[in-house]
């Protein structure tokens, strides 16, 4: 080195001191870098560790601390005010909402040339209401209607019939406008089957007729008498000539063959009024459906269009709805003909009234209506309620050993509604509130837990007032119902309506 480079060096570090800036920088960045990152690491040391000192330190807490913590909350009293009200005692029961008759219809074939029973058509569905004269269904060609009538059809109405049916089915033709002329009442006659010729056609069929034996028979009769005007006639033409012809020996004369002529015409007259009399356009029972109650709900139709027909093809209701509760025995106790009575439809909010009308005999089988079987092959499924407590309590299923389909013996309280029961209650589990008794007059009422009884049976009620004292307030208990109980304080008690009493804490 040279000597000037060696006293350059001297000058610029002294001896044991720190090196001057011109050192460090002759020394380069990286130690520079190194002082900052330590000085960095040292700060966020410190500040870890006081964190987590302060969280240590509050996690350790004294066992007065933890009792405090876990300590239940200060009993919090519960009030409720009293009230003014009408209490009536009431009975809650289960209810069934039912048609009261369903008629089960098996379409039965209508003329022995049809082999096979088909669904034809099918122009209703179920949920339709039907009326008077309406088709039901066409079942192999042959239209099945409904019309207005006590009497099931039980046989064929054609011309000669007379009879109860036979007034049903004039009275509900004539409602529809077709009218059965002079016939005499309750018979079949040519006017019925002109009513009848009309109300088919109506709906687009041609009448059934009573067949071909009959026609035959007027046929026969029609040619009889064709044939014995003729001879009336020739006998005429013989007794009207100038000169009547010489008498043949061996017969009548003239004057008696003519009274033979007539006397024979008027016979086979007569037979041919009476083979037209039982011929012509016929009602098959096969066809008609007569119901008491029309209109009425069609509510199964068991049979799609070209599918065979076995068994009931339709089902259908008549009449207002039923309802019927299902009363324990201990209910039934205290219940009567004639108390007020409460149906609520829980799945629509509704509420009908209604009064008690009878009760009947305990019971297994659950409420339903009356089943009625139209048709030769119609029956009722299997569980419906045919002679069931929903149809006539007091004659319903008897309580016995439990079945398939059964419930708990109970006693069937059949409702009158005050009004008829809507549509959508059909089918429905109603709720029934038997209304017993009630207070004449609305009376100051507490829940039934506001009352206390002590050891010598004096009851009384806890009165909070707003500043939070409690005072004793002694009463007479009355009626109770829906959870409330009537008081009234003794004298010189106060207890208003809108105090607070106490019901718990």
């Amino acid at each position: 080195m040279s000597e000037l480079a060696q006293r350059h060096v001297e000058d610029t570090v002294a001896p044991g001191g720190p090196p001057a800036p011109d050192q460090d920088r002759a020394l380069g960045p990286s130690r520079l870098a190194r002082r900052r990152r330590l000085l960095l690491l040292t700060t966020v040391l410190a500040a870890v560790a006081a964190g987590g000192g302060l969280a240590a330190a509050s996690l350790v807490k004294s066992p007065a601390e933890r009792a405090a913590d876990t300590a239940p909350p200060p009993p919090t009293l519960i009030t409720a005010p009293v009230t003014s009200r009408v209490l009536t005692r009431s009975t809650v029961v289960r209810g069934q909402v039912y048609p009261p008759t369903r008629y089960d219809v098996a379409p039965a074939a209508a003329s022995t040339e049809i082999t096979q029973l088909y669904l034809s058509e099918a122009p209703v569905r179920a949920g339709d209401q039907v009326a008077n004269g309406q088709l039901l269904a066409e079942v192999s060609g042959q239209p099945l209607f409904v019309l207005r009538g006590a009497v099931p059809a039980y046989r064929d109405l054609k011309p000669g019939s007379s009879g109860g049916d036979v007034t049903e089915l004039r009275a509900a033709l004539e409602e529809l406008g077709f009218d059965s002329g002079s016939d005499p009442e309750g018979s079949y006659g040519r006017g019925t089957a002109a009513a009848v010729t009309a109300y088919y056609r109506s709906l687009g069929y041609r009448p059934p007729t009573t067949g071909p034996a009959t026609q035959q028979a007027v046929d026969a009769a029609r040619r009889q008498v064709d044939g014995d005007q003729a001879a009336l006639d020739a006998l005429r033409e013989q007794a009207a000539a100038p000169t009547p012809p010489p008498t043949t020996p061996g017969r009548p004369g003239l004057d008696r063959q003519l009274a033979d002529a007539r006397r024979k015409l008027t016979e086979s007259k007569e037979a041919l009024a009476a083979a037209e009399a039982v011929n012509g356009p016929m009602v098959p029972a096969g066809e008609v459906v007569f119901l008491p109650g029309l209109p009425a709900t069609v509510t199964a139709v068991n049979g799609a269009v070209g599918a065979p027909v076995s068994g009931a093809l339709l089902s259908l209701t008549s009449g207002p709805l039923a309802v019927t509760g299902q009363l324990s025995p201990a209910q039934a106790a205290g219940i009567t003909p004639g108390m007020a009575v409460e149906i609520l439809s829980e799945s629509t909010g509704r509420t009908i009234r209604g009064t008690v009308a009878d009760l009947g005999t305990p019971a297994t089988t659950p409420p339903a209506g009356r089943v009625v079987p139209i048709g030769a092959a119609a029956a009722a499924p299997a569980g419906a309620g045919q002679g069931g407590p929903g149809a006539a309590p007091g004659q319903g299923g008897q309580a016995g050993p439990n079945q398939a389909g059964q419930v708990p013996a109970y006693v069937p309280v059949r409702i009158t509604p005050a009004e008829p029961l809507p549509a959508d209650f059909s089918g429905q589990n109603v709720r029934i509130t038997v209304l017993r008794d009630a207070a004449a007059a609305p009376v100051l009422s507490v829940p039934v837990a506001a009352v206390s009884t002590d050891a010598s049976g004096r009851t009384s009620v806890t009165r909070v007032d707003p500043d939070g004292q409690r005072t004793t307030v002694p009463v007479a208990a009355g009626v109770s119902a829906a959870g409330f109980v009537g008081v009234t304080p003794a004298d010189g008690a106060r207890l208003r309506e809108g105090d607070l009493v106490a019901v718990g804490r």
